[in-house]
């Protein structure tokens, strides 16, 4: 199974990593000085413009994520707002393969570091209520699965206790297909690249590659005239011909 980008689509993707970070240094302009940082204010921005990257970067992923599952035949994935016990509950994904009626109900995390006791405990005790409370909401869609997993998405990899299997971007393949978790890997590598390329020039220990991190980064602008696709599947990734049969 392949996923196939258009190179416009590719450009989007690349496009939005670029905004992420765009986005966090316009909003740390509107930020008053740390204290901490009087005699240094642009510190002060910085501490704000990466903590708000930070902040974005694992629903970017998650958004790609849906991206990539909705390339795939027989696949529909989308985020939704669940009605459960004791009101709703926003879904980081729900997705459904037509072909199986394979049922996939998953919560996103940017799985970096560790969470709390508390955290971990909100996050099972969300997913009890999805759970209990799916079967109502998928038939109104008209979805009859025959079989329903719930699980936890850690895109870094970070594990805890859960009564939920937990997976990552290494076996997103087993979830799905190979190319989904090309697509994922290689994009995840790109938005790493890209921050830190934001701020080689201020960081003391800058960050140096002599190649490409990723396709996206041997991806231009001028889109426009190309007459290329871009290919993801269980090999890696590579450039085809828009003509070229996948």
């Amino acid at each position: 199974m392949c996923l196939r980008l258009k190179y416009a689509e590719a450009v989007m993707w690349k496009n939005k990593a670029a905004e992420l970070i765009s986005r966090a240094k316009n909003k740390s302009a509107t930020i008053a000085c740390d204290p901490l940082f009087n005699t240094n204010p642009r510190l002060s921005s910085l501490v704000s413009e990466i903590d708000s990257i930070k902040k974005r970067h694992g629903l970017l992923i998650e958004e790609a994520l849906i991206f990539a599952i909705n390339k795939l035949s027989h696949w529909k994935a989308m985020k939704e707002k669940v009605s459960v016990a004791g009101g709703n509950a926003h879904l980081d994904c729900l997705a459904l393969n037509a072909k199986t009626s394979q049922l996939y109900v998953f919560e996103c995390k940017r799985g970096h570091g560790t969470f709390d006791s508390d955290k971990v405990r909100a996050i099972d005790l969300r997913l009890d209520k999805v759970r209990d409370s799916i079967g109502t909401h998928v038939s109104l869609k008209g979805w009859k699965p025959r079989s329903t997993d719930v699980f936890i998405m850690s895109f870094y990899g970070a594990t805890w206790k859960s009564r939920y299997p937990i997976y990552d971007s290494g076996n997103i393949s087993s979830l799905f297909e190979p190319c989904v978790g090309c697509f994922v890997t290689e994009y995840m590598r790109h938005v790493e690249t890209a921050t830190a390329n934001a701020y080689n020039a201020e960081l003391r220990d800058s960050y140096s590659s002599s190649t490409a991190e990723s396709i996206f980064d041997l991806i231009g602008q001028d889109y426009a005239a190309s007459n290329f696709d871009v290919l993801f599947d269980e090999h890696g990734s590579k450039f085809i011909s828009s003509d070229q049969p996948s």
